[in-house]
């Protein structure tokens, strides 16, 4: 079985703890990031092996042996590179990266990678729709407090960075604008009393409903949903730590990106999602795909600058986390980006077989 650089990378951010638990290696000591173990590379009396939950590495400070989680299956259970990889794999089912897809007849093409840009004739919708749809009415609105998502200066906070509008008869119209503030489309979707979807009413586009309205020669050309708080970005406090131990302790590194990096991209699935995350984790510039398969490389060309982190939804069979591993792999063919792609295996890793069943996505989880 073929390694590259993208699923050694998921296989590497697999939880030391659990990897350690799974080859039988008893961990001591009561601290949340650091554990010790009888090092395994002498006869070590007292644990002088250190064990970094964090970042998810060990180390003897007797020996000065370590490594991550593929070196510690190697050495601990006298593995190969590929056998190491492989015991990963199977224990912890984890969805490979399919090799990219071929193009032309033998082999595939090597490509040099294009600078972004913005889709050939945009013609953008006019702005004054946002503005007159703006608005806190929509079932959506009423109901993500209630439902224990967000407070109320929360919600006002979030539905104002996002223009969140209101359609005439209560959808939520969560409106696709470029990092250019160019309006692409407009989403219209209906959300029960929970703040789940009403799926006995489907989603519907602000330009299907214009007929005659539209500005000449418009095309629909969708964009990440938030793409425009790239241009207009304020982040603030009011981190929840309740809420940051939760994902950053679940299957992802406890901090992400470096902070001086730059701004850090969260990329879900939902629309919601990207919503109420955007309250409870300030640090990220949330966006959302709308959907399992609108997700494509293009539109993560005006990311090219930043650092960005993917969440897939999951489901019974790990299609949507090969898919949009598949994507980012094809996005970082296409497109020069200066950081690597990452895809969180968090919910693959740690979501129960129902909650793959039900095909929870990052808020289903991190509000159980």
């Amino acid at each position: 079985m073929k390694y590259d650089e993208l699923n050694l990378q998921k296989l590497r951010e697999l939880p030391i703890f659990d990897v350690c638990s799974k080859l039988g290696i008893t961990l001591y000591g009561m601290g949340p990031i650091t554990k010790r173990a009888k090092c395994w590379y002498h006869d070590d009396q007292h644990p002088s092996m250190h064990v970094n939950k964090k970042k998810n590495i060990f180390k003897c400070f007797v020996c000065g042996k370590g490594g991550d989680v593929i070196r510690l299956v190697q050495d601990y259970d006298n593995k190969t590179f590929v056998e190491a990889c492989d015991w990963l794999v199977n224990e912890f089912h984890v969805v490979l990266i399919e090799e990219p897809r071929k193009y032309g007849t033998t082999e595939t093409r090597k490509q040099e990678p294009v600078a972004p840009s913005i889709p050939k004739s945009v013609i953008p919708l006019d702005a004054t729709l946002v503005a007159k749809s703006l608005s806190l009415d929509s079932q959506f609105c009423k109901s993500v407090v209630p439902s224990g998502y967000l407070s109320e200066s929360q919600l006002r906070h979030a539905a104002s960075r996002y223009r969140l509008g209101c359609s005439k008869d209560g959808g939520v119209v969560f409106w696709q604008i470029d990092d250019h503030q160019q309006v692409h489309a407009g989403k219209i979707m209906y959300y029960q009393p929970d703040c789940h979807r009403d799926k006995e009413h489907h989603p519907t586009w602000v330009h299907t409903l214009m007929k005659d309205k539209l500005p000449q020669n418009y095309e629909f050309h969708p964009c990440l949903f938030g793409l425009h708080l790239l241009t207009m970005e304020q982040p603030t406090a009011g981190n929840s730590s309740k809420f940051n131990s939760k994902l950053n302790n679940s299957g992802t590194n406890s901090e992400p990106f470096p902070c001086e990096a730059g701004k850090k991209i969260a990329i879900v699935e939902s629309e919601k999602t990207a919503v109420i995350l955007s309250e409870k984790f300030p640090d990220f510039v949330w966006l959302s795909c709308g959907g399992l398969q609108a997700f494509k490389p293009h539109l993560l060309a005006p990311l090219v600058h930043y650092k960005v982190i993917i969440f897939p939804d999951t489901d019974p069979t790990g299609d949507a986390f090969r898919q949009w591993c598949q994507v980012a792999s094809e996005a970082q063919r296409l497109y020069k980006f200066r950081y690597p792609l990452r895809v969180s295996p968090l919910l693959e890793t740690h979501a129960t077989l129902d909650q793959k069943q039900r095909k929870i996505d990052l808020v289903d989880y991190l509000f159980v």
